[in-house]
């Protein structure tokens, strides 16, 4: 059963990480501790469905995620860099913008904008209500689009 789950649902859970941690390798060692406590927890997915399943990897990744970035504080512009957006400044930007939301502000917003999840789906994940989601987001867009027009401001 967790073979199972863990050859259909690791990489997916991964690449949701990836972009919340800037790091491959801490992607992967955040992925590898989602399945390590689904090993431990093995008897609750004996009578789950495959959408709960995956609700509960992905509740269990965000909250390793939101651990780990309380335990780091601040993830510093010095690594953002190293992590290749160097190049492309747009991409930094972007990334220091997003950086700047709260880490499950982060996931909902990585979630809904980047893995086209709905604000129902986002629900059942987070635990909260369809309309609590959709508000959490318009706050998230609210305060990117105040950063971009502040960027616009200083930019002139």
């Amino acid at each position: 059963m967790l073979a199972t789950l863990y050859a259909r649902f690791y990489q997916e859970i991964r690449n949701f990480l990836k972009p919340l941690t800037r790091s491959l390798a801490e992607a992967e060692d955040l992925t590898q501790d989602t399945f390590m406590r689904a090993l431990r927890h093995a008897d609750l997915f004996l009578d789950m469905t495959d959408s709960q399943c995956r609700a509960w990897l992905y509740r269990t990744a965000k909250n390793l995620f939101i651990d780990k970035a309380r335990r780091h504080q601040r993830i510093s512009f010095e690594r953002l860099v190293e992590s290749g957006g160097e190049d492309d400044t747009s991409q930094v930007y972007v990334t220091q913008m997003l950086a700047s939301l709260p880490p499950e502000d982060r996931s909902l917003f990585y979630l809904r904008y980047f893995e086209g999840m709905n604000a129902s789906e986002l629900a059942e994940q987070f635990g909260l209500t369809p309309s609590a989601i959709r508000s959490r987001l318009m706050k998230c867009r609210a305060k990117l689009s105040q950063q971009i027009e502040q960027q616009r401001r200083e930019e002139q």
